[in-house]
């Protein structure tokens, strides 16, 4: 009986023991500016990891934070990840410590143009041969501002990169597209070129100006 009752407990102690998920967690500084940005219903941070780093959506709940519109913060966070038995992890962010809060007489907040979804349907294109403009065309650009990626078409082929923006200058980088052949007719080289080149934007109405320092390159309009 005793047997059986040790047995019993090493047999708890062993289950127990493996249904125990592993942990890591370390401490991580955030600055936190002083507005959110609302993405299907839900705000979101805007943070840095040094104060000379550009803004960016942070995606994820700091569990015991209580953030005020209109102030800019320093916080210690717990970061914890746990990795569970089904080899998927879990991240949480616990706050630690707030270092400062400073209320802001503006808001300086450097919040993306690019609040929602929308795709930005080519219209005007600068080519080798003047600018064409696009009546019917299926070349766009849709902005993913939670993860800082891009989405579209060059009329030809999909393609996928990551994009930084800050006030009025916007740039491409690590572009991947498929590899569909194209007509001798098609605009791809000139379009793949254009998001290789941009510097800088202007939203003005339903419009998107995009350029090369002060140079015109394209016109995009926004289409929900």
């Amino acid at each position: 009986m005793l047997i059986n009752l040790i047995k019993h407990s090493i047999t708890s102690l062993l289950l127990f023991a493996t249904s125990i998920a592993y942990a890591n967690s370390y401490l991580k500084v955030l600055y936190i500016a002083d507005s959110t940005a609302t993405l299907n219903g839900k705000p979101y941070f805007f943070t840095k990891n040094t104060p000379t780093d550009s803004l960016v959506l942070f995606p994820y709940n700091i569990e015991g934070f209580n953030y005020e519109t209109g102030f800019e913060y320093c916080i210690l966070v717990d970061v914890i990840t746990t990795q569970q038995n089904n080899d998927s992890s879990l991240t949480k962010y616990i706050l630690n410590d707030i270092k400062y809060k400073k209320k802001t007489t503006q808001n300086l907040t450097a919040k993306s143009a690019f609040q929602d979804s929308s795709k930005w349907m080519l219209y005007k294109l600068k080519m080798k041969d003047g600018t064409k403009t696009f009546s019917i065309s299926k070349a766009y650009i849709q902005f993913d501002i939670v993860n800082n990626t891009i989405n579209g078409n060059t009329d030809c082929n999909t393609f996928h990169a990551d994009f930084t923006e800050d006030s009025a200058t916007l740039q491409f980088k690590n572009m991947i597209t498929t590899k569909m052949a194209c007509s001798k007719r098609a605009i791809e080289p000139a379009f793949i070129n254009m998001l290789h080149n941009t510097t800088h934007f202007a939203i003005k109405s339903k419009l998107l100006y995009v350029y090369q320092h002060k140079k015109l390159l394209a016109i995009f309009i926004r289409k929900k």
